[in-house]
């Protein structure tokens, strides 16, 4: 008989140990990794194996989504785990908790829990930012991090009271007056803080590039796939709330601007950044045309495979940069032929985030733009398209600079890694081959 939130308390009982371990002289390094990666993946497992419906009420739930996103949130927080050197036993415990907010947030069939559960995941999250590196620049971004999110919660709390004021009730509501309207539009904003979505970005390119390379791809997977699942969760408890109407073009203003924006950027990590905004426009774009088709199966299976495909490609490419130990564009130049194997697979993963056939990218973006246009949502669809477009000058010029320019200076000492970057690019080949695989992980999710 499987357990009633068996992932959250596997990773809960994680935590957990790893305070316990870190109560030691000296926590075993080798065992702080080991547990990391076993939480992280043992959650994974339990929620593929867990059936539908096993748990119903007022703040929990454990349906189709609720499975799936779990699923994605390990995705996207493996590769982390699987970097983890095992030093730093604080900063193990920091991801497990936001990994353990973010399965929360999965498991939300309420607003207050949604709340929790937001809470939940950001508060180590800016910790964790801050903790990544030991630099003035990682501490001003996880601050402004951390006043970016207070932010977004103190616009949930204040939409969440208008909401209750108009409806009595923390649950679905169907009928909303205009003060209901209003507290479903503030509640929608944290959601879209959280995404870094038009103009509502001006926190995430500092965090993304003071972050270790390593905290930003878990950050720009995981931590996405959660804010998009909360953006969701809010159209399916207020189905008849008028914001979802403009997510589309919210997510057209995100793609195209994170798009532009990347085209002047000198510092790998901060192009990444202005790149993941562009994605999450894409996405908002989707969560828009599921929306208007009537929250159907079809629109959840194109965001899953976005979000799955992006948790290869982001973490990838993040993981290259701290493979290789590049921060700049100039550094990159030549680069190729030192590091064929890594580079190689880096060149697949640029060529993914960049919408190229066969990879699993190209897959990703043309089913969630087919969506949006089978919604009616012709002119976003097109703007999303000309934000990919866009995105291929940069992408393709990083190739360019890693294959065909001639070095410049020195190159810094390799970490370890490469094999986690190959892995991704391996992946991300395999679901542009075979895009039924998604569908198999996911379990119950597609049908």
């Amino acid at each position: 008989m499987m357990m009633p939130l068996g992932s959250q308390a596997i990773l809960a009982t994680s935590v957990v140990g790893t305070l316990s371990l870190g109560l030691m002289r000296r926590p075993p390094a080798l065992a702080l990794r080991a547990l990391a990666v076993a939480a992280v993946a043992g959650a994974m497992l339990f929620a593929i194996w867990t059936p539908e419906d096993l748990i119903s009420s007022a703040i929990t739930r454990c349906d189709a989504m609720s499975i799936g996103w779990l699923y994605l949130i390990g995705l996207g927080s493996l590769p982390f785990a699987l970097t983890l050197d095992g030093e730093d036993d604080v900063l193990v415990a920091l991801f497990l908790g936001s990994v353990l907010g973010m399965s929360l947030l999965a498991a939300a069939a309420n607003l207050p829990m949604l709340f929790i559960a937001l809470e939940f995941m950001s508060l180590p999250a800016y910790l964790l930012v801050a903790r990544s590196r030991r630099s003035d620049l990682a501490l001003e971004a996880a601050i402004k991090y951390f006043f970016a999110g207070g932010v977004a919660g103190a616009l949930f709390i204040l939409g969440l009271a208008m909401y209750y004021a108009d409806t009595h009730s923390l649950a679905a509501s169907t009928a909303l007056s205009p003060l209901g309207q209003a507290g479903t539009v503030l509640m929608a904003a944290a959601a879209l803080f959280k995404l870094g979505a038009f103009p509502l970005n001006w926190w995430l390119p500092d965090v993304y590039e003071a972050a270790a390379p390593e905290v930003s791809g878990f950050l720009s997977t995981a931590m996405k796939s959660a804010a998009v699942l909360f953006l969701m969760r809010l159209c399916e408890l207020a189905p008849e709330a008028k914001f979802a109407a403009y997510l589309p073009a919210i997510g057209a203003a995100t793609a195209l601007t994170g798009a532009i924006m990347a085209l002047r950027q000198e510092r790998l990590q901060r192009l990444l950044a202005y790149s993941s905004i562009s994605n999450a426009g894409l996405l908002i774009i989707g969560v828009g045309a599921w929306a208007a088709a009537g929250r159907s199966a079809e629109g959840v299976s194109a965001i899953l495979f976005f979000l799955g495909a992006y948790a290869f490609m982001s973490n990838g490419t993040f993981a290259f940069l701290g493979h290789s130990g590049l921060e700049t564009r100039t550094q990159l130049k030549g680069r190729g032929a030192s590091r064929p194997a890594a580079a190689a697979a880096f060149t697949i993963l640029l060529f993914s985030l960049g919408g190229i056939p066969p990879t699993g990218g190209f897959i990703a973006k043309l089913l969630l733009l087919w969506r949006a246009v089978d919604a009616g949502m012709f002119w976003p669809a097109v703007i999303g398209a000309l934000s990919a477009l866009i995105s291929l000058s940069y992408y393709l010029g990083m190739t360019r600079d890693l294959w065909f320019e001639a070095p410049q200076g020195p190159a810094p000492a390799p970490r370890s890694g490469a094999s986690l970057v190959i892995a991704c690019a391996v992946g991300i080949l395999l679901l542009g081959a075979a895009p039924w695989l998604m569908s198999s992980l996911g379990g119950t999710l597609i049908k």
